[in-house]
């Protein structure tokens, strides 16, 4: 049985122009990764990591090339159907946490179900908090969703992102320095959820500078100038 793939990009190039300098921040990149897979981003900053962070999550697009997410090809869909797509298939986790200051751990957590709604009416605030609280638990936070940020820890922050990433049940979780602020306890406890959650199938993409981070995952991509310089498989 073939594998399905998750990201594919096709010959994408991403140029931006600086003064009266274009520059190739991603230079005829192919790349597939399937569903399933845990792939850790790597290289210097201004390697292209961040762009194809941008392209992956629906944030931006390629100057040239193609690329398909969970199979669907995206360069042509609106600007509603592209929302609709990162809001069903891609959970963010972000290194600064994003979470609403003044709102509960629950209420954080249950964000992309309110924008979900848009599109399918059957996710009543009843499921909303349900998937909410599994998410939550998922996680082990379980007694902590009544706390705001504030009152959590750093590590229990990430988790709560963790789980506002995995409340829809994405295709795909993507990381951005997702340890980037946290102490190096923390972070091997962040680390440990995200292996535990590809144990369970779940596609992890993490960008990351740290080769310590980078080693626990399976397969490891380099980035150079926008292109890539290694692809190794462990």
């Amino acid at each position: 049985m073939s594998l399905k793939s998750v990201i594919r990009l096709e010959n994408v190039t991403k140029t931006f122009q600086m003064g009266g300098e274009i520059i190739n921040a991603l230079d005829d990149v192919s790349l597939t990764i399937n569903e399933g897979e845990y792939v850790a981003i790597t290289g210097p900053s201004g390697c292209g990591k961040s762009t194809l962070m941008n392209l992956i999550g629906l944030l931006d697009q390629p100057t040239k090339g193609r690329f398909w997410l969970a199979e669907q090809e995206t360069l042509n869909i609106s600007d509603d159907d592209r929302a609709q797509l990162r809001n069903q298939y891609i959970g963010f986790v972000f290194q600064n946490f994003n979470l609403l200051p003044r709102a509960s751990a629950l209420r954080n957590v249950e964000m992309p179900l309110v924008y979900a709604t848009a599109y399918d009416k059957s996710v009543t605030p009843l499921v909303r908090r349900k998937k909410a609280e599994e998410a939550l638990a998922r996680v082990g936070l379980t007694d902590r969703q009544d706390h705001r940020p504030n009152e959590l820890s750093g590590g229990q922050r990430q988790r709560v992102a963790i789980a506002r990433a995995l409340v829809n049940s994405p295709k795909l979780i993507l990381g951005d320095e997702p340890t980037g602020n946290l102490d190096s306890r923390s972070g091997k406890d962040i680390i440990s959820l995200f292996r535990a959650l590809h144990e369970q199938g779940v596609t992890i993409v993490l960008v990351t500078h740290d080769p310590v981070i980078a080693a626990q995952a399976p397969r490891q991509i380099a980035f150079l100038d926008g292109k890539i310089v290694e692809d190794h498989h462990q």
